[in-house]
């Protein structure tokens, strides 16, 4: 995979959900200049925020990297205009929880 296949899935995880740089920035606990410059691959992603941006958008560490073309989203319908951080936080925690029975389906072979 390319280099740079971690900012392009983000910026498509991001937009796909309709969450905005700021909201995601402020879930992040970054600057919103931090967003913009982990999309444009001029900032790296460290292992704390690769794993809450992982949460919110319910995919793999590996996906996000570009280790791993394999991504089935978890589909969950809200309003992006009003969303709070705390609302984000929110579906982060369900999306683990929903990619860990996912994964222990995996594993019993369901």
């Amino acid at each position: 995979m390319e280099a740079n296949t971690k900012n392009i899935r983000l910026k498509q995880l991001r937009k796909e959900s309709k969450i905005t740089q700021e909201q995601l920035a402020k879930y992040l606990d970054v600057d919103q200049t931090m967003i913009t410059k982990l999309e444009n691959g001029t900032r790296s992603l460290n292992v704390l925020l690769i794993e809450k941006i992982c949460n919110l958008f319910g995919c793999s560490d590996t996906y996000l990297l570009g280790e791993d073309d394999a991504y089935i989203p978890l589909n969950f319908a809200f309003r992006s205009n009003g969303i709070q951080t705390e609302d984000l936080e929110s579906i982060a925690v369900i999306n683990k929880i929903a990619m860990n029975i996912r994964y222990m389906n995996e594993m019993i072979g369901d």
